[in-house]
């Protein structure tokens, strides 16, 4: 079985298009994508959702490496429809979160709307149940891995509630904890996995930021 990376994108443009990528997130992943050429890593895959935050930093991070440009992008890893939980299950705060700008209490509100999501067996409208998101994930990860060895790497471009709920599952832990590490995930931090898509998938590393951490790039450091 492959070794897998997952990469959280670049720092999304909270305060305008949020899926786009900032100044900094753009440095963000070429500096991840200098600090894979300078490990020599080289990937036998690359895969990205196909949201524009995800696919940018993915182009960024190939751009800064000594290699094929290509990639894949598979929708599987898209981030769920953050908007349509909070909608739903938030609904009356929304305009004031809206209003204020107040991002503490946003996260709340996301925190809130994602632990009451785990606990509804239905869709929610204009998106899918708990148990469909990681199910789609499982799906697409080990698509990402078939027919690959055991000494090849894998880089999947992807969101931080991606990367909560699935490696939630690699530990055998709950929803609580997906939620969790979903809302602790920073921009363009490095997960590894080994032996991803098999039932003894074991964790090495969650939100790594090796790249950032460095006294002239402690301001680079983001969570949103």
């Amino acid at each position: 079985m492959p070794y897998l990376y997952l990469v959280r994108h670049g720092q999304p443009d909270f305060a305008g298009n949020y899926d786009s990528i900032t100044a900094l997130g753009a440095r963000q992943s070429t500096w991840l994508g200098e600090h894979f050429a300078a490990r020599g890593l080289r990937f036998a895959r690359v895969l990205a959702g196909t949201l524009q935050r995800q696919v940018s930093t993915c182009e960024l991070v190939l751009n800064a490496l000594d290699g094929p440009r290509d990639f894949t992008q598979d929708a599987r890893f898209n981030e769920y429809d953050h908007l349509a939980l909070l909608q739903f299950f938030e609904g009356e705060r929304l305009q004031e979160i809206r209003t204020s700008g107040d991002r503490r209490e946003y996260f709340a509100a996301i925190r809130s709307a994602m632990q009451k999501w785990s606990q509804h067996d239905d869709l929610v409208a204009g998106g899918e149940s708990w148990a469909e998101f990681g199910a789609r994930i499982r799906a697409g990860v080990a698509a990402a891995c078939a027919g690959l060895g055991r000494d090849d790497n894998v880089l999947i471009v992807t969101s931080g509630g991606v990367i909560g709920r699935y490696t939630s599952e690699v530990l055998a832990a709950g929803a609580d904890a997906a939620i969790q590490l979903n809302l602790q995930t920073r921009n363009t931090s490095v997960t590894e996995v080994i032996r991803p898509s098999s039932s003894n998938a074991r964790l090495v590393s969650f939100n790594a930021i090796p790249h950032l951490e460095r006294s002239d790039r402690a301001d680079a450091i983001t969570h949103s």
